[in-house]
């Protein structure tokens, strides 16, 4: 399928968050194609450059429903120094990295905001294949299967830019989006 990229120069505000992001983000998907830990519960992953570590994002299924006040299970999966091993996020990488705010919320769904990037609303909800993570993706509505930071040279406390991928829900079209931070 023909991927869409577009990029897209926007002003990032929280710098700060954004470099503490970058320091403890992780990457290793291949797109349409995960190594490591899977679940099926999984909606989207984030990856970075610096190594192959990644954060998970599962759907929090309670009782066959959403649990709409805590849509999201997050957690890290080692891949470098204990391939597969699960742990939880701390309480600084929740606050000012991982972690993520309900934004509003309905019988069976929850829109939330990641700490890190509070630019786009994330819409936790269920489909025909299961639950799924929808956002706009190069301005179409996509399922989101994952977002990869890219450090700047020299400088891995520095993004130079993150990018989403997922596939759009009408056409099943593949679809990134760069994002890059114009302060330099």
């Amino acid at each position: 399928m023909k991927q869409v990229k577009r990029v897209v120069q926007s002003k990032i505000k929280g710098v700060t968050r954004w470099a503490l992001w970058l320091c403890l983000v992780t990457p290793c998907f291949v797109f349409g194609q995960e190594r490591g830990v899977t679940s099926e519960n999984r909606l989207f992953h984030i990856e970075r450059s610096k190594n192959r570590n990644m954060v998970c994002y599962d759907v929090n299924v309670v009782d066959g429903k959403l649990d709409t006040k805590k849509p999201l299970e997050v957690y890290w999966v080692n891949q470098e120094e204990k391939p597969g091993q699960v742990n939880g996020l701390s309480a600084i990488e929740k606050r000012f990295a991982y972690g993520y705010k309900t934004v509003s919320r309905g019988d069976d769904y929850s829109e939330v905001t990641l700490t890190a990037y509070p630019g786009r609303v994330l819409m936790v909800k269920q489909h025909a294949s299961g639950y799924i993570c929808t956002v706009e993706i190069d301005g179409v509505p996509a399922i989101l299967k994952k977002l990869y930071v890219q450090a700047k040279a020299g400088n891995s406390l520095s993004v130079e830019y993150v990018e989403l991928f997922g596939i759009a829900i009408d056409s099943g079209e593949e679809l990134s989006e760069r994002v890059t931070n114009k302060e330099k």
